[in-house]
């Protein structure tokens, strides 16, 4: 008979003429054989030998059973089962249907044991439902927290009241008048994502802009940036607008100030112009026992400007920070840091002011008197060296910063020219504050970020059916000094010192009152004493964020 005459047609043919029983066989076989070379990959050697051995003898088998298929095109009769039967026999012991099926269960198991210590780079999949809750503000986070997002805010109300000699608001760039103002009006929305990526993008809605002398507010990018955590050698990189790290208050939110407006370093040094953020990337850390250190290196566009904005060729600022707790206990109820940071920047497009406002301000900070100020000079390479010094002891703190500025090849500009230089000048300033909760609170330190952060009330004050319930909330005192001195070389701007006293009433975590008074003497760089004098201020804000 020809051989294609005995060959099936199709496929499913060429399946209905075999033997069940013979095929069951040889898929078991198969089964059988493949198991015990996936389980050999985690073997002793000696193992894997005697089982490739055997698996051999059971392909050779496998083959010569297809080859009689292909000569025979059927096992349907007896002579050819007979032949194909005892030709496995002589290669291998075959095992009985019922032997097979107990030991690829076994191999089945020892496969699960061996791998399971194996690194698994692929995780299961992750149950991304959130649930919502409040954290300060509404939060939406996965049961894991590896996704979370928050969505907050802050309002900052303010009313001020002002009594200035007339020598003085005669002789300053814009007079001091009674106001109200939102000193900050800011939406935020921040979170993780894939548990080792922090987000925030934080945007100011009434940031002031002086636009070809004509006065804006603008919607000013504020923390917009993305942190990797756990990146080796370096633990954490921030990459986008964020404050450079210099200085313990700058560091301080504005949401967690004992006093309406930071000291003068903030406001002529680092963070009068472009809102004290800066784009850029910077990689910090805890370092030493118990993540009583920090430090921080940041490299960074310098900007004049609240767009996070500079186009000019060459502009960079370098930026490091260290800080150490001497001693912290009682969670951070009695604590010593200390901490210096130094900063290296190029003035952009070689210009620069120096100037400060007051503590207490109620209106457009372009319209706002500045009782010190250099005007803008022509200068290169600036140097700030600031050093830190904070002490709490249960309800009280002390707190104080200290910092010197150089700039090299300092020259006065005159009706918009630059006039020759008068080589390097040198600026500093600094204050020491003392506060006090009447209420029993302490300052509540952030190791992580080496400054002060939200304060939790011991008792919240609730106002529920016309009366105050609960608790009184929390009630602190403060007395705050505070100098600057932009006085050298021929460049003078002006030195002040000033006094300011405060009382805060925490409602809540979210909810404060503040209350200023202060007084500011004023030593301005005009002739005939012109200017100087004593300037009071009261001022009061409700600040509220979420």
């Amino acid at each position: 008979m020809p051989d294609h005459a005995c060959r099936p047609s199709g496929r499913a043919s060429c399946y209905s003429t075999r033997d069940p029983d013979l095929m069951k066989r040889t898929y078991f076989t198969l089964a059988f054989a493949i198991s015990i070379f996936v389980a050999t990959g985690r073997a002793w050697p000696t193992e894997i030998e005697d089982q490739l051995t055997e698996l051999r003898q059971r392909v050779d088998a496998l083959e010569l059973e297809n080859e009689l298929l292909r000569q025979t095109g059927s096992v349907n009769d007896a002579q050819t089962q007979g032949r194909l039967i005892a030709q496995q026999t002589i290669l291998v012991d075959e095992p009985a249907e019922s032997e097979i099926e107990p030991q690829l269960a076994d191999l089945e198991k020892e496969l699960a044991a061996t791998t399971a210590d194996c690194p698994v780079c692929e995780e299961p999949k992750k149950d991304l439902s959130m649930s919502a809750a409040w954290n300060h503000g509404l939060e939406l986070s996965t049961k894991d927290k590896a996704f979370r997002v928050h969505v907050g805010g802050r309002t900052q109300f303010d009313l001020g009241w002002f009594a200035v000699p007339d020598n003085v608001q005669d002789n300053i760039n814009h007079p001091y008048e009674n106001g109200a103002d939102f000193r900050r009006a800011r939406l935020r929305v921040d979170g993780t994502m894939y548990e080792t990526i922090d987000w925030a993008a934080e945007y100011d809605f009434i940031a002031a802009v002086d636009v070809a002398g004509t006065h804006h507010t603008a919607n000013a990018p504020t923390d917009l940036w993305i942190t990797f955590k756990e990146v080796p050698w370096c633990g954490n990189v921030r990459i986008g607008n964020q404050k450079p790290a210099i200085g313990f208050e700058h560091l301080v939110s504005s949401r967690y100030l004992p006093f309406m407006e930071r000291s003068y370093n903030q406001d002529a040094f680092y963070g009068g112009t472009y809102n004290g953020f800066w784009p850029g990337i910077a990689c910090f850390d805890n370092w030493g026992y118990d993540d009583l250190g920090t430090w921080n290196l940041g490299l960074f566009k310098p900007t004049n400007n609240v767009y996070a904005a500079n186009a000019t060729d060459g502009d960079v600022a370098g930026v490091a920070r260290l800080t150490h707790l001497l001693w912290y206990e009682c969670d951070g109820a009695s604590l010593l840091h200390i901490g210096g940071s130094a900063m290296t920047q190029t003035t952009v497009d070689r210009r620069i002011i120096f100037r400060a406002r007051d503590a207490i301000r109620t209106g457009l900070s372009t319209d706002w008197p500045s009782p010190a100020s250099t005007g803008t000079i022509a200068g290169d390479d600036i140097q700030w060296f600031n050093g830190e010094l904070v002490a709490v002891d249960g309800p009280w703190t002390f707190q104080s910063e200290y910092l010197f500025s150089t700039m090299s090849d300092a020259a006065p500009i005159v009706g918009g020219v630059t006039m020759p230089s008068v080589g390097s000048v040198e600026y500093h300033g600094g204050y020491a504050q003392l506060l006090y909760f009447l209420t029993g609170e302490h300052d509540k330190y952030n190791k992580k970020t080496g400054a002060f952060d939200r304060l939790i009330p011991y008792r919240e004050c609730h106002f529920r059916h016309g009366c105050f319930a609960t608790g009184p909330g929390a009630w602190q005192v403060g007395a705050r000094y505070n100098f600057l001195d932009l006085n050298d070389n021929t460049l003078n701007g002006g030195i002040l010192h000033n006094a300011t006293l405060g009382l805060n009433w925490y409602v809540n975590p979210n909810l404060k009152f503040q209350f200023d008074y202060m007084a500011t003497h004023r030593d301005a760089p005009l002739a005939a004493d012109l200017g100087d004098g004593w300037i009071h201020g009261w001022g009061t804000r409700m600040a509220y964020d979420f």
